[in-house]
């Protein structure tokens, strides 16, 4: 499909239409510009939000952290410790000694100085290699941990601590690492320390300090796929899966609906053990002003938009209620009516804009043009009649009568009955061609010319022309121009028999069609060229015949009829045929039946 094709749907619109869409175009355009730049808005608002809260949260992993490191500090001294070290050797050293109840009380009253160093500090726990536990506090916290898999942890660390979360999330979190010899630097294990640390406490602190703490959000601590906070479980799998998705050390944020419910959940790690936070927080109520606040906007600018759609299409309708009228001018004018006058609201001769210039316009063209219309037609009117009677006065020569009757009283006088036959029939013709001034007559007429014209030709030519007339009945009361027929049958007797000792049948044919009469004049003998009347009229071919000649009728038809009537010129079964058409116009109710004999 061509693009000329593609817009022709658009062109044929009318202006009016054209100018509503493009003016609805518009409104979309802007419309979803709108709509663009409140999601740059939300996309913006969206960061703005992370990075206040991301900073929040940022406070709160640091307050962990310094909490955290404080206690493995206080670790660090503990192993150090001289009292520790001297006393736990001794354990170690003297397993049958009467001394090892005194050791483990120097042990535990040390443990003393050290328990309220933090106050998330619950308890601390010196495991000895034969399983006694000396603890400073609570010893059922130690139990909510996997000791097995903790001491082969230990042994791996070679001393150094590791942070490590109860059996069940929410139940502790403990600072744990061996206690090695220090004297002389054997590093020879001596016992392991357990310090159990309130977490829960550390977390809340942490975050009613940072000012994040809320009922509508939720902090969950994890160390890789295990929960260290909180005790209950909040979208379990979706935050493994955000674990798994999220790259190590990389802090982001994403907006997702859990539950029917919108959250703002931000992902990081923290930088000393290692360890993933996710941070949810409910996001509709810190969005729900933005959120409002667009609503607001996008009814705002529909209804703008609605208001002014409305007010264009009542402008475009006035304007175009001008512009219709003077279609409707055009159209009137060019079906020849008179265009009909509206009321006062439709006076545009004071009217200075390009409507009213386009009426005032238009009124004048119509005014002249109809002057010249009339001047034109009279003109035509004059112009043909000079034509049909400078094309009669070919074939009026009226001395040529008055000669021909002296000429048949001679005939008769002397008993030439051909010559008298012949003349009368020849003064016929003429005075057919002189009588009246009328270019259109009756079919009766013109074939009573033709039969006079025939009867001359018999007498000449005796039994070598043969002529035909083949027509419906009732058919010689309609009208055709003077002299059309009997030309054409002299041009084929021209061109078939004067050159020839051949027989000729000259054949015509009347035929009614529903809106057309044709009349057909066929000969044998002759052929016509291609082209025949444009031959003509070039001076390619001499006219011969009655003188009237083929191109004068044709030009005679055409002036009187239009352009589709006329002669049509082909061969037929081995005949000449010249076909003549003329319109169903006019009728005479009496007119002359011609007689063949």
């Amino acid at each position: 499909m061509t693009m000329k094709k593609k817009t022709a749907w658009f062109n044929n619109l009318s202006l009016y239409k054209k100018i509503l869409m493009l003016f609805l175009l518009a409104i979309l355009a802007l419309c979803i510009a709108f709509l663009v730049s409140i999601r740059i808005m939300t996309t913006r608002y969206n960061e703005e939000l992370y990075r206040i809260n991301a900073n929040s949260l940022k406070h709160v992993t640091a307050y962990l952290e310094s909490e955290m490191l404080a206690i493995q500090t206080i670790s660090d001294n503990m192993i150090a410790d001289q009292i520790l070290q001297d006393n736990l050797s001794f354990l170690d050293e003297k397993p049958l000694s009467n001394r090892r109840a005194l050791a483990r009380r120097d042990i535990y009253q040390q443990l003393y100085s050290y328990l309220y160093r933090s106050k998330y500090i619950t308890s601390i726990n010196i495991i000895l290699p034969d399983e006694t536990n000396i603890c400073m506090g609570s010893s059922d916290y130690i139990l909510s941990f996997d000791r097995k898999e903790l001491d082969s942890t230990l042994d791996s660390f070679k001393g150094r601590a590791t942070w490590t979360g109860g059996i069940s999330p929410g139940t502790g979190t403990a600072c744990a690492r061996q206690i090695r010899k220090l004297k002389y630097l054997s590093l020879r294990p001596l016992a392991e320390l357990y310090i159990t640390v309130d977490m829960n406490s550390m977390i809340e602190d942490g975050l009613q300090n940072s000012g994040s703490q809320a009922e509508d959000s939720r902090f969950i601590l994890m160390s890789g796929e295990k929960r260290i906070y909180p005790a209950e479980a909040f979208h379990e799998d979706y935050c493994l899966k955000i674990i798994s998705d999220s790259a190590p050390r990389e802090e982001s944020y994403s907006i997702a609906t859990l539950d029917n419910k919108k959250e703002f959940i931000i992902t990081g790690q923290g930088a000393y053990e290692g360890w993933n936070y996710i941070y949810f927080r409910d996001y509709d109520p810190l969005f729900q002003r933005t959120r409002l606040t667009g609503l607001e906007i996008l009814v705002f600018t529909f209804c703008t938009a609605l208001i002014t759609a409305v007010c264009v299409t009542l402008v475009l309708r006035h304007l175009f209620r001008h512009l219709d009228y003077l279609i409707e001018k055009i159209q009137r004018f060019g079906s020849g009516e008179t265009p009909e006058t509206k009321d006062e609201a439709y006076d545009y001769q004071n009217r200075q804009d390009e409507i009213g210039q386009l009426h005032r316009s238009f009124d004048q063209m119509t005014h002249s043009v109809k002057v010249l219309r009339d001047e034109n037609y009279d003109k035509q009117l004059l112009v043909r009649d000079s034509a049909i009677k400078m094309l009669q006065q070919q074939i009026n020569p009226h001395f040529l009568y008055n000669t021909l009757e002296t000429i048949n009283w001679m005939a008769q006088k002397y008993g030439a009955e051909d010559i008298s036959t012949m003349v009368r029939s020849l003064a016929s013709l003429f005075r057919a061609s002189i009588a009246g001034q009328e270019d259109i007559i009756p079919l009766g007429e013109e074939l009573k010319v033709l039969d006079d014209y025939i009867l001359i030709q018999e007498v000449r030519f005796k039994d070598r022309l043969c002529f035909e007339l083949e027509m419906p009945e009732n058919i010689s009361n309609i009208f055709i121009p003077k002299l059309s027929i009997q030309p054409l049958v002299e041009n084929a007797l021209k061109h078939a028999m004067e050159d020839s000792d051949e027989m000729c049948t000259i054949k015509v044919t009347i035929k009614e069609l529903e809106d057309h009469y044709e009349m057909r004049v066929a000969n044998t003998g002759s052929r016509f060229e291609p082209d025949l009347l444009q031959k003509i009229r070039e001076k390619e071919i001499t006219p011969q015949g009655s003188g009237v000649g083929l191109e004068n009728i044709n030009f005679r038809l055409r002036l009187l009829y239009g352009e589709e009537y006329g002669l049509h010129f082909y061969n037929e079964n081995q005949m000449a045929v010249v076909l003549l058409t003329i319109p169903k116009e006019k009728e005479v109710p009496h007119a002359q039946t011609v007689d063949r004999r």
